[in-house]
């Protein structure tokens, strides 16, 4: 008797706890429900239409009979039930947008991601400006095209606008940049969204100065323009902005300036490659303390780099490649252990020693070619058991290439020409850098001899040989 009533009391608390719980789950609405399916519906699923490896077509589990709060990629308000982020990022999606997409009936989005998806060169429908409650907005690496409309300064809340492409990703077929951005629509969108946080406008044609407007988005903290075909000025203030941490211009050669004092920074990413800024660094760049990353290839710096820049013990990779650069640096960059990268080639350098090179272990990529070493190959460099990449060309090297080159084991890229490197030497020996691709010993006073254990097939792993004028035996 006792067992039935029990049995009987927890098929009543089961059922009622079944029921309560079953009736707080978010349940879409279904005007939503139905705008998400014809969303579905309005594009094809492409494996080729996503660069990501990882991607999946996250629309496949969108299906009528589920509630749409529970489809991958969609979440809901939890007290009001409305959809309020889709994230749509490398799933596979072919088709174009227009104005007529259901997506513009979902007004109550506060996040919209379609990142890394083939949007056919469509552009972007106008009727974006009218999802106000957007605050994150990525189109990036979509394959949209055209002019970026005016109405995106109608999106007041973003924190988060990226519609760039990324270095590492080439617009299928495109030989140029396929969004446009009118000044007009830079300056209402820095106008209007002053609690922006994250701007990404890389491969992005402006072609225009810079306002100085920038200058009052106090909240920045990421901003990208590689690649837009910038002149001009850039504004000074914009390296003051107090929360900034990414600061990328690369890849704008007309834009022009240099670096001012500092008082403190944030910065944790300086990219400013292959553009006009100009000058010295400045002393106070040692407070860069956050520093990860500087990247000043290809501009039109000059003088001496601080010992200050030695304080920068976080940074992983430094980029000084083709400035003006002159006298030893040794003392700035000795104490920066955690390179990585170091790149410090055509400049006017006079390095005298490079024992400090040698406690530089992590070192993956060294560049140093148009460097005077004007001696042997330096021993220290036989410490750099992580290197990748070691290019010294036209760099006034003597002596015979040292053996202890053979135990850099995970050289990819062995780059020596142009210098006056003599001895014979028996080429079968690189074959050891069972990583190597790329080797380049022309234009040396080698005299290179083939071994009789290697056949051509082994050679395959190496896809460029130059040993160019130089003597065979």
């Amino acid at each position: 008797m006792v067992l039935v009533k029990f049995i009987f009391l927890y098929s009543i608390f089961s059922f009622t706890f079944t029921t309560c719980f079953h009736q707080i789950q978010p349940k879409c609405h279904q005007y939503e429900s139905q705008a998400l399916l014809q969303l579905k519906q309005g594009f094809v699923i492409n494996n080729l239409a996503s660069a990501n490896l990882l991607s999946y077509p996250k629309t496949a589990s969108w299906n009528s009979s589920t509630d749409c709060c529970s489809w991958d990629g969609i979440k809901c308000h939890e007290h009001t039930d409305h959809v309020i982020h889709i994230d749509l990022s490398s799933s596979q999606l072919y088709g174009t947008m227009d104005a007529n997409s259901s997506l513009f009936r979902l007004v109550h989005l506060r996040l919209l991601d379609l990142f890394d998806n083939d949007f056919n060169y469509s552009q972007i429908p106008s009727k974006i400006g009218e999802l106000s409650q957007l605050k994150y907005l990525n189109l990036s690496i979509s394959l949209f095209s055209g002019e970026i409309p005016q109405q995106f300064s109608q999106l007041s809340k973003l924190l988060s606008l990226d519609l760039g492409f990324r270095a590492i990703v080439r617009p299928k077929g495109s030989t140029s940049n396929l969004l446009q951005l009118k000044l007009s629509s830079l300056r209402s969108i820095i106008q209007n969204s002053t609690k922006i946080e994250i701007l990404f406008l890389s491969y992005v044609t402006i072609s225009s100065t810079l306002p100085d407007t920038l200058t009052n988005l106090t909240s920045l903290k990421a901003l990208s323009l590689y690649n837009s075909e910038l002149y001009g000025e850039f504004p000074v203030g914009v390296f003051h902005l107090p929360n900034l941490e990414l600061l990328d211009l690369g890849y704008n050669s007309n834009l022009n300036g240099s670096l001012p004092e500092f008082q403190s920074s944030s910065l944790t990413y300086l990219l400013l490659g292959q553009t006009g800024f100009y000058g010295t660094l400045p002393v106070s760049i040692g407070k860069f303390s956050s520093l990860v990353i500087l990247s000043i290839p290809d501009c039109h710096f000059f003088g001496y780099i601080p010992s200050s820049l030695g304080n920068l013990t976080q940074l992983i990779r430094i980029y000084l490649r083709n400035n003006k650069f002159r006298g030893d640096p040794s003392a700035s960059l000795m104490n920066l252990t955690k390179l990585t990268v170091l790149e410090v080639s055509s400049n006017k350098f006079t390095i005298e020693t490079f024992s400090w090179v040698g406690k530089l272990s992590s070192l993956n990529v060294l560049e140093i070619s148009s460097v005077n070493i004007g001696s042997d190959i330096p021993l220290p460099f036989a410490n750099l058991t992580q290197l990748e990449v070691l290019s010294a060309a036209n760099s006034n090297m003597k002596g015979e290439i040292p053996s202890w080159i053979m135990n850099l084991t995970n050289l990819v890229i062995l780059n020596l020409p142009h210098n006056s490197l003599h001895g014979k030497q028996e080429l079968d020996m690189f074959l050891k850098l069972k990583k190597l691709v790329v080797l380049n010993l022309a234009f040396n006073k080698l005299s290179l001899y083939s071994g009789k254990s290697s056949t051509p097939f082994d050679w395959f792993s190496i896809s460029s040989l130059r040993i160019g004028f130089m003597q065979f035996s």
